[in-house]
């Protein structure tokens, strides 16, 4: 009895630690350039301790607490939405998002208010092209935990990928504000900015994710668009070199190569 009495408290006290969740940041699509999928980080993996006991005893304990104590199983509940996070973190590792989806959907209906749940949930509803239930799920992720950068990113391109650029630009924002560090939010600002043809407004933060990150050769490549639009050819030239010296052979940096020697016939091949 005492062991399980260890047990609930130890879940109790892993539902209070925040989960360290998935770091998915989208990357948006790109100005003139070929996307790959990005996913830096990785889902942390959530530990669920158990302890095996014997039946009377579980049953003695569980129904001690839920008279003296809560009322409710809603320690069990808690652990089970704990265990479907576990198995929906480990499918989406392997790219098994419709499944990953269903592990979220279970946490979700137990754990309402665990802004990881949500921000996992609108993950995978945004992998399997669930642009609508994806953009709720981040929406409720935000109402639960305001400051969630990553949330605000992905919001922000779920927006740009509907061509809804001020809801996009407003994220964006959002999640520099949280982490004025955070490259892919500059990439994706400037992004849409330069939908919105605010070219000059776009370049500050396409550099400020260069500074960031100096391997980040999206945002590289974005730079490079923006400066040929700006007539910085030069400078455009150098963006791009710095792109193919990391990877000569990707595809946006080549065509942008390709768009700057139609604009200036004398830049080297």
């Amino acid at each position: 009895m005492l062991l399980l009495a260890l047990w609930v408290c130890n879940v109790a006290c892993d539902r209070q630690k925040k989960h360290s969740g998935l770091v998915h940041p989208e990357i948006s699509p790109e100005m003139n350039q070929v996307i790959e999928s990005k996913k830096n980080d990785h889902p942390a993996e959530a530990v669920v301790e158990s302890v095996a006991e014997e039946p009377q005893v579980t049953d003695a304990v569980a129904s001690d607490i839920q008279e003296d104590t809560f009322g409710s199983s809603t320690l069990f509940e808690l652990a089970k939405a704990d265990e479907s996070m576990t198995a929906g973190e480990n499918l989406l590792q392997t790219g098994e998002y419709a499944k990953a989806l269903e592990q979220f959907k279970i946490a979700a209906e137990i754990d309402t208010e665990n802004e990881e749940v949500f921000f996992n949930l609108g993950f995978a509803h945004a992998r399997v092209g669930n642009t609508e239930e994806a953009i709720a799920a981040y929406q409720k992720t935000i109402e639960i935990f305001p400051d969630y950068g990553e949330a605000h990113n992905n919001l922000g391109n779920l927006f740009l990928k509907e061509k809804l650029f001020t809801r996009a630009i407003e994220h964006f924002k959002a999640g520099i504000e949280i982490d004025p560090e955070h490259a892919a939010a500059h990439n994706n600002l400037g992004t849409a900015l330069s939908r919105q043809l605010k070219i000059n407004e776009a370049v500050p933060h396409f550099v400020k994710a260069t500074q960031i990150d100096d391997r980040y050769i999206q945002a590289w490549c974005n730079l490079g668009n923006a400066y040929t639009s700006q007539k910085r050819f030069k400078d455009a030239l150098s963006a791009f070199q710095h792109v193919l010296r990391v990877d000569p052979s990707f595809p946006p940096a080549l065509s942008g190569m390709q768009r700057l020697r139609s604009k200036v016939i004398a830049l080297p091949r």
